[in-house]
Parts: C-alpha cells; sequence; structure tokens
C-alpha cells in the first residue's frame, strides 16, 4: 500500500509518502508545501491544492490520511488550520483518492502508544519505526509520516479484524 499522509498548515503542509503496511513501513519521500503569508490566501490555499494533485500524480497513493482539525485557543488558527486542511483535500478528492481523517490523539497513541506525546517524542518514533538517521525535518515532516504510520496500522488492524484474527 502506498500511503499519502498529510499534516495540514496554512502557511506549511508537511507531507510524506510511506510505502508497505504497519510491520514494514518504508518513507519514499516527504517534504513540505510553504506558501507565503503575504500572499492572498486563496491563492495559498489553492497552491495546497494544486501540489497535492502534483503529489498523487508524481507517487500514486492508494489512500491520503490527513489529520483533522483540532480546537485550539485561537480561532484564527483554527480556521486557516481548517482551510488548509480542506485545501488539501479537495486535491486528493479531485485525484480520485480516498481520504481518511485522524485525530492527533489517535496519532500520537497509533505512534508512540501515547496520546499525549510530544512533538520531539512522535518524531523519535518516525526515525525508529521508519530506520530512519534522524527524524524528517521540518517537524511538518515527521508529523505527516507519523499519520501515515497511523493509518497503515489502521488498515492492518480493519483487515485482522474481517479475517477475525482476535
Amino acid at each position: 500500500m502506498i500511503v499519502l499522509g498529510i499534516d495540514p498548515g496554512l502557511g506549511t503542509t508537511g507531507w510524506a509518502v510511506v510505502t508497505g503496511d504497519a510491520e514494514h513501513p518504508e518513507l519514499r519521500a516527504f517534504g513540505a508545501i510553504r506558501t507565503k503569508p503575504q500572499a492572498d490566501p486563496a491563492h495559498r490555499l489553492l497552491q495546497i491544492c494544486e501540489t497535492v494533485r502534483e503529489l498523487l500524480r508524481e507517487y500514486q497513493p492508494d489512500q491520503v490520511a490527513i489529520e483533522d482539525v483540532f480546537l485550539a485557543k485561537d480561532t484564527r488558527a483554527a480556521l486557516a488550520l481548517g482551510q488548509a486542511r480542506g485545501a488539501a483535500v479537495v486535491g486528493a478528492a479531485l485525484g480520485g483518492v480516498p481520504v481518511s481523517s485522524y485525530t492527533a490523539l489517535q496519532i500520537k497513541q497509533s505512534v508512540t502508544g501515547y496520546g499525549h506525546a510530544s512533538k520531539e517524542q512522535v518524531g523519535y518514533m518516525v526515525e525508529q519505526l521508519l530506520h530512519l538517521a534522524g527524524p524528517p525535518k521540518p517537524a511538518d515532516c515527521a508529523d505527516a509520516a507519523a499519520i501515515a504510520l497511523c493509518h497503515l496500522h489502521r488498515q492492518d488492524q480493519r483487515t485482522m479484524h474481517a479475517a477475525g484474527v482476535a
């Protein structure tokens, strides 16, 4: 399976392509979509959407996994995050690729075993699970890899459940 993990953000959207399954994941590629703060907000969202479409064409993922919007104290930041997330989801939908959403708690629980893990702990576990020399940088890329790993873990659990394996 090929999964494109996306950690949405209006300024920086991290992405990572992870292949394999939960037992044997491999990081194929990662990067960040960076938009300029002074640019028109609509153009920033379009850049995210178009870049996701380019990633779909280049890496041919079977599925996209994206972090769900969380409740934030800063309403403007939450709105910008939601818009960036929406642009990424539309990009995936235009490419015809199914999208699954996971909360930060689910992602951290899946990757570290602790739902309130720090960014550093998530980065370290991504490094360990993918057998890397260090976590992908910037941290948004490590988070995107964690989202893809979470999806692979969930897919394995669904497959085992469907097969009647406890």
